[in-house]
């Protein structure tokens, strides 16, 4: 079992939709699947419906998350947290690294 961590941080679509699908198959496939959204990649999946909708269907087996301080500085937080867990980005990365997910950085 490989364990990926899919940092998104492209406010470009078929990046962010390409990431999403991959990390849902490689969970379906066994792996150990963590997905996280920071800077630009929340501001431009908030304006995008597209986007949300993907991420919802993908929600149960990625379990997507946000940084919480990114939402709040750009009053993102009601658009954000029913479709994305929101946290302090910082602390969650560092501990998934040192739990020994591999970051891919999208």
């Amino acid at each position: 079992m490989t364990k990926m961590l899919f940092f998104v941080i492209s406010a470009d679509a078929e990046k962010i939709n390409t990431a999403i699908n991959f990390s849902s198959r490689r969970k379906e496939k066994g792996d150990d699947i963590r997905f996280l959204i920071f800077g630009p990649a929340e501001k431009f999946i908030a304006e995008h419906e597209d986007l949300i909708e993907n991420l919802d269907k993908a929600k149960e087996a990625i379990k997507p998350k946000s940084c919480i301080f990114i939402a709040q500085q750009n009053k993102l937080e009601d658009k954000l947290k029913d479709h994305l867990e929101l946290l302090p980005a910082g602390e969650y990365l560092s501990k998934e690294i040192e739990e020994g997910f591999s970051v891919i950085t999208v």
